[in-house]
């Protein structure tokens, strides 16, 4: 016994197979600590970790102690453990493509499975696909390429089904499910090169490394996918915010008092709030850049309603540049609190949008003569969570476009907003 564990070739099995170990114990003590792992993917790794540790000791097992315990059908446990070993490793491959998220072709997959299984058990009444003579030698049948054809077909989902779902997201990781399939193919073409039968085949420590990058890849993407609801949370209320309640309620005051005087002007202010909520609702859906003109188009909504209410203020807009992209409700609550915080108590307030070329900006400027405020403590309050309008749109310019929102005001003169979005 210390003759053979003091061989070289031993200390680097038993190595290797505790390096191996090693990873498929992180691996389900990661599942195991991991939040974001959902119930059905968490017993899917399970189900590849016992798999693999199956296909990874028992070719070893039945090297070291075959004749003992299979010497009475030798034949028979061999083209068993062989037909299993086949099966499992499609099996594997397919909860790998259920793990990335790919729900395509459930059925065309199981039969897939179905016939892969099938196949590789007629070992045991005909040698279509491999067979065993009764010293245990090994042949390959004239079926002997169907199960790595059916991987390969595995291994060709896997890899667009990932690249569908996640070619948006534009990450390096999403390379992942591409850098296994070929780990795997590589392993395979080794293993069928090499005229040797080793204890641990590339193919096994391709499976089991392969496992350890897909968990990585997985939990980064289920963090990706909550940091990713968190916003959609967090935009939703910080959209909602921008609806603001008084003038929802003021609005429709108003539109039940020109109902009274003056109906068909209270069937346009209708029409115009309703398409006023309609894109304030939609902006909550919208994560992405909206057309300026879009924009423009909701502020001379809202503006129309309020100059129902203060016809005293004069609004202008002066759009010399409209072919740029913007976040949505970038203009509209600025010349919203234009109105309510500076020039609706003025006799002649007024607000002026304009947007222009400066050289490499597209330039959003919203100025007025309300009452203006001290800039500092505007900012100061900001940070501490107060105006929430003024810092989700700034934020959102940063975020969105790497444009700057800078802002100017003189108390009793007015206010002004400058947004530089860089072509």
């Amino acid at each position: 016994m210390k003759t053979y564990i003091n061989d070289p070739g031993t200390q680097t099995l038993i190595a290797l197979n505790m390096t191996l170990i090693a990873q498929l114990v992180g691996v389900t003590l990661a599942v195991l600590l991991d939040p974001y792992i959902k119930k059905e993917n968490r017993f899917r790794v399970f189900v590849i970790e016992v798999i693999i540790a199956f296909l990874l000791f028992e070719p070893q097992f039945s090297e070291d102690f075959g004749d003992i315990f299979y010497k009475n059908n030798l034949c028979f446990w061999l083209t068993f453990m062989t037909s299993i070993s086949y099966v499992l490793r499609s099996i594997t491959l397919y909860l790998f493509i259920r793990l990335s998220g790919n729900e395509w072709g459930k059925k065309f997959l199981y039969g897939l499975l179905a016939i892969n299984a099938a196949i590789c058990f007629t070992a045991f009444f005909k040698p279509w696909v491999f067979a065993f003579g009764e010293d245990g030698s090994w042949c390959r049948g004239p079926l002997g390429y169907v199960p790595f054809i059916t991987c390969a077909i595995l291994i060709i989902v896997l890899i667009i089904g990932a690249y569908t779902r996640y070619k948006g997201h534009r990450r390096a990781e999403n390379f992942v499910p591409l850098i296994i399939s070929v780990f795997v193919v590589v392993a395979v073409l080794m293993d069928l090169s090499m005229n040797f039968g080793p204890r641990v085949s590339f193919l096994n420590v391709a499976m089991t490394e392969s496992t350890v990058f897909f968990y990585i890849w997985l939990h980064l993407q289920f963090v990706r996918e909550h940091e990713d609801a968190l916003k959609a949370e967090q935009r939703i209320r910080i959209m909602m915010s921008q609806i603001q309640p008084h003038f929802l309620f003021n609005a429709l005051s108003t539109i039940q008092a020109l109902t009274e005087t003056d109906p068909d002007r209270a069937s346009k202010v209708i029409e115009e709030f309703a398409t006023y909520l309609r894109q304030n609702i939609h902006s909550l859906n919208q994560d992405s850049l909206i057309s300026v003109k879009k924009e423009i188009e909701h502020t001379r909504v809202y503006s129309d309603i309020e100059q129902v209410r203060f016809p005293s203020i004069k609004i202008d807009y002066d759009i010399d540049d409209d072919d740029f992209m913007i976040p949505p409700l970038t203009i509209q609550p600025m010349v919203e609190n234009a109105i309510r915080h500076g020039v609706r108590g003025n006799k002649h307030g007024w607000v002026a949008v304009n947007t222009y070329k400066d050289g490499a900006f597209h330039v959003i400027s919203i100025r007025d003569n309300g009452t203006g405020f001290d800039v500092n403590e505007m900012l100061e309050a900001t940070e501490n969570g107060d105006h929430i309008g003024i810092r989700n749109v700034r934020d959102r310019i940063v975020n969105m476009t790497g444009g700057t929102f800078t802002m100017e005001s003189v108390k009793g003169e007015g206010t002004s907003i400058t947004i530089k979005i860089p072509e």
